[in-house]
């Protein structure tokens, strides 16, 4: 005869095959969310040496419409960089042009950028793209590709990639911030 409180054997079966199951399907979601975070890496050159010390400047390699070498300049200065701002640091050199050739005038003026001769030491130059994200109704980093060069010797001292997962709800922010973290 079986008591009040006793448990049968199959019992322990069915309740281990439904842990069972929860664990599987609670790996399957991790494995599938760590794959869609974004991933931040910061790879440094083997015999160049980065010297937080001396002067940075931030430039984007195409248009910036989010801002974010504004961003970055901050993080950075906020960091403890000496950060040197692109207008400051970048050479011109304007030429007036006024040249009459026998009553045909052409005028103009030519501006003249050269990046090795910003007055810092470093450069830190970027792109990326962007996607919209409906859900949090933002543009969102897809992927940003960088380079942290030292302008007296051209040598790429740093690159850094930040690849943004399709399901990472983490902000443009953030991921700046640990970037700027890993430098």
């Amino acid at each position: 005869m079986f008591s009040v409180g006793h448990v049968h054997s199959w019992d322990y079966v069915g309740s281990f095959k439904l842990s069972y199951k929860c664990c599987f399907l609670l790996t399957i979601v991790a494995i599938f969310v760590s794959g869609c975070a974004a991933t931040i890496s910061v790879k440094e050159h083997q015999k160049a040496r980065f010297n937080r010390d001396d002067t940075v400047t931030v430039m984007c390699r195409t248009l910036d419409p989010m801002g974010f070498t504004g961003e970055l300049e901050h993080l950075l200065l906020s960091r403890g960089f000496d950060v040197v701002s692109q207008e400051v640091a970048i050479r011109k050199a304007k030429l007036n042009i006024d040249v009459n050739y026998d009553n045909q005038r052409t005028q103009g003026e030519v501006e003249s950028y050269n990046t090795t001769e910003l007055r810092s030491v470093y450069s830190l130059t970027f792109s990326y793209s962007t996607r919209f994200d409906g859900v949090f109704s933002e543009r969102k980093i897809i992927k940003l590709y960088g380079s942290l060069i030292d302008l007296r010797t051209g040598k790429i001292v740093k690159s850094l990639k930040i690849d943004r997962g399709p399901l990472s709800s983490k902000g443009n922010s953030d991921l700046l911030e640990k970037l700027v973290d890993k430098l």
